[in-house]
C-alpha cells in the first residue's frame, strides 16, 4: 500500500506526458516526410463535452482520398486524440473542414507512403498540448517518484542505520525534494505562460499573477541547490555512538566525523532531544506531529584529524526520560543535532539514534576545562539574555524589576491570527444558524468561545506590564495594562527558597523548544510575580540567581 499510492501518481504522470505531450510531437516529426494528397470531406462535427463548468472540444470527421490509383477512407483527423480546451484549435479545424464540405472543396491530407491507409487532415504542432502534457504529467510523475524515493529511502535508512557502526545524517538528500518542488511550481501553470503576452497586449494585466509561480519555484529550487552545494562542501558526516545505543540514566556520547579541518576553538553546538511522535490520518491526509519531551545542548569539542575533524559530545541523560520505543503511528525517538559556522557556511546536520534505559558511560569524555569554559559562557549568555528581557536596576525604592509589555511579539501575533480564525468561524456559524438550524449554534458557540478566549487572553498579555520593587525583605508589585495601573501587592521576602522559578507555556521552532518562565515569590501562602515571560530556562535561572545575590540571600 505504501508503494501503491505514489505509484499511481507516477504512472498517471508518465501516461499524460506520453499521450498528451510526447506521442503527438513524435508523430508530427515522423509525418514530415509523408505525401500530401487532395481529400474530400464527407462529414465533420465539432463535439462539445461539459464537466464541472468547463467545456472541452474535439472534432470527428470522415473523408476519402486517392493514393497510387487506389481509393481510401479514414476518420483520423489529427495526431491529437481526446478533447481539450487548451486553445481554439478544434474550433478552427472544425470550421475549416465544414467550410470545405459545404462548398465542395477538397482539403490536403497527409498520407503515410509506407502505409497509405494511415492519414490525417491536420499536422499542426500544438505547443499548448506539448507544454501541458510535459508540465502537468511531469508534476504528477515528480510527486509520485519523489514519494516512492522517500519511502524507499526511509526503509533503507532503517536497515542501514548502523552499518559499519555509524549513523548517517538525515540531510543526505533532502535538497532534491526542494529542487523537485521548485520544478513543480515552475511547471504547473506553464500552459498559461503562452497566453501571457496575448492577454497583456489586450490590457488584461491580471494574467501577470501567474508569473509568481515560476518566481516562487525558482526560489525553492535555488534553496535546494544551495543546500546541495552546502552538503557537498562539508561532505558526509557519519556519527559513531558510544555507548551504542545511548543510555537514559547514563550517557549519550559520540563522535561526528567531518571532512573539513576545524580548529579546537571552532564553535559547534550539539543538541540532544527526546521526542514523542504521533501519526494521524491516512493516505494523503497522513501527518506526523512531534513533541519535544526533553532537550539539552552543549558546545562540542573539535579535534583535527588527518582526514578532517572529529566533533565530540557527551551528555548526561536523566533516568526518568523514556527510551526509544514504538514505530509507525506512535513512537519515542532520540535525535542528535549539530549546528555551527565554517568558513561562512552554516553547518546543520541531524541523526536519529537509539537510546535504552541503562547506566552506560561514554568513552568520548570532554575535558574538564572544556566543560567549565562552556558553562561559564552559558552563564554569561543567560545573564545577558535575562537582562535584555527583564529590566533590572537599583533605585531609591530598592531593586526594580520591570517586565515590559509587547515582548515576544511574533508568538503573540501568531496566537492572535489563530484565535481570530476560530472566532471568525464561530461567528459565521452562529449567523448561519438562524437559517440552517440549532446544530450550528452549538458548533458556533464552541468555535467562538475558543477563538475569543485566545484573542482576549493574547491581547491582555500583549499589553500587560509588571513593575516590582524589592527593598530589604519587602516586595511590592504593580500590575499595569497599556500603562494603566490595575492593582498592587505586597509581601515580606526572607529566604532564598521563597523565590521559585516556574514554567509556563512553551513553544517549538525549527526543532528548538523555548520555555517561558515566571519568577515567583511564595510568602505565607501568597504568590507574587517578580518577573514573567522570561524566554529560556537558563535565562530564568540566571535572573533568579542575580536577584538572590542582590538581596544577599545566597
Amino acid at each position: 500500500m505504501t508503494i501503491l499510492f505514489p505509484g499511481v501518481f507516477l504512472v498517471a504522470g508518465l501516461a499524460v506526458m506520453f499521450f498528451v505531450g510526447l506521442k503527438p510531437a513524435f508523430q508530427y516529426w515522423q509525418s514530415g516526410s509523408w505525401d500530401r494528397v487532395p481529400a474530400t470531406v464527407l462529414s465533420s462535427t465539432l463535439n462539445r463535452s461539459y464537466s464541472d463548468g468547463s467545456t472541452t472540444y474535439s472534432v470527428s470527421a470522415s473523408y476519402r482520398y486517392d493514393y497510387n490509383g487506389r481509393s481510401y477512407s479514414s476518420h483520423t483527423v489529427s495526431q491529437y486524440g481526446g478533447s481539450d480546451n487548451f486553445d481554439d484549435y478544434w474550433q478552427r479545424l472544425a470550421s475549416r473542414l465544414e467550410s470545405a464540405r459545404s462548398r465542395g472543396r477538397t482539403v490536403l491530407a497527409w498520407v503515410n507512403p509506407a502505409n497509405p491507409s494511415e492519414a490525417f487532415l491536420d499536422r499542426t504542432l500544438r505547443w499548448g498540448s506539448l507544454v501541458f502534457g510535459l508540465a502537468f504529467g511531469g508534476v504528477f510523475a515528480l510527486v509520485g517518484g519523489g514519494l516512492m524515493f522517500m519511502f524507499n529511502r526511509g526503509s533503507k535508512g532503517k536497515a542501514e542505520l548502523a552499518e559499519g557502526g555509524q549513523y548517517h545524517s538525515k540531510e543526505k538528500s533532502g535538497h532534491w525534494f526542494l529542487v523537485g518542488f521548485g520544478a513543480i511550481f515552475i511547471l504547473l501553470p506553464s500552459p498559461a505562460y503562452l497566453a501571457v503576452w496575448d492577454k497583456v497586449s489586450r490590457g488584461d494585466y491580471a494574467i501577470l499573477m501567474v508569473l509568481l509561480f515560476p518566481a516562487v519555484g525558482a526560489g525553492i529550487a535555488w534553496a535546494g541547490w544551495k543546500m546541495r552545494s552546502n552538503y557537498r562542501f562539508f561532505g558526509p558526516s557519519p556519527l559513531e555512538l558510544d555507548p551504542e545505543p545511548g543510555h537514559a540514566g547514563g550517557q549519550v556520547g559520540g563522535s561526528i566525523h567531518l571532512g573539513k579541518a576545524l580548529s579546537r576553538e571552532t564553535d559547534m553546538d550539539v543538541w540532544l532531544s527526546c521526542i514523542r511522535g504521533r501519526e494521524s490520518g491516512s493516505g494523503k491526509n497522513r501527518k506526523t506531529v512531534e513533541d519535544i519531551l526533553w532537550q539539552t545542548d552543549q558546545r562540542a569539542l573539535c579535534q583535527p584529524t588527518q582526514q578532517g575533524s572529529d566533533i565530540l559530545f557527551c551528555f548526561d541523560v536523566p533516568a526518568e526520560q523514556p527510551p526509544s520505543s514504538g514505530s509507525g503511528r506512535n513512537y519515542i525517538c532520540w535525535r542528535v543535532e549539530l549546528e555551527g559556522m565554517v568558513e561562512g557556511r552554516k553547518l546543520k546536520r541531524s541523526w536519529d539514534i537509539p537510546v535504552v534505559a541503562g547506566e552506560g558511560e561514554s568513552r568520548f569524555r570532554l575535558p574538564e576545562s572544556h566543560v567549565m569554559a562552556d558553562q561559564r559562557e552559558r552563564q554569561v549568555e543567560a545573564l545577558e539574555s535575562a537582562n535584555e528581557q527583564i529590566r533590572v536596576e537599583q533605585t531609591g525604592q530598592g531593586l526594580h524589576l520591570q517586565s515590559r509589555p509587547g515582548r515576544h511579539l511574533g508568538m503573540k501575533l501568531a496566537l492572535l491570527v489563530f484565535g481570530g480564525i476560530f472566532a471568525a468561524v464561530g461567528t459565521g456559524l452562529f449567523i448561519a444558524a438562524a437559517s440552517e438550524g440549532f446544530m450550528l449554534y452549538f458548533m458556533g458557540s464552541i468555535f467562538g468561545l475558543i477563538g475569543y478566549a485566545i484573542v482576549g487572553s493574547t491581547l491582555f498579555t500583549l499589553g500587560r506590564g509588571l513593575d516590582v520593587w524589592v527593598r530589604g525583605g519587602e516586595v511590592r508589585s504593580l500590575r499595569r495594562w497599556l500603562g494603566v495601573p490595575l492593582f498592587t501587592r505586597k509581601c515580606q521576602l526572607l529566604r532564598a527558597d521563597q523565590v521559585v522559578l516556574k514554567t509556563g507555556m512553551s513553544s517549538t521552532s525549527n526543532g528548538r523548544q523555548t520555555e517561558y518562565m515566571t519568577l515567583i515569590a511564595e510568602v505565607d501562602g501568597k504568590k507574587i510575580r517578580l518577573a514573567e515571560g522570561i524566554a529560556g530556562r537558563e535565562a530564568g535561572e540566571a535572573l533568579r540567581e542575580a536577584v538572590l545575590r542582590t538581596l544577599r540571600l545566597v
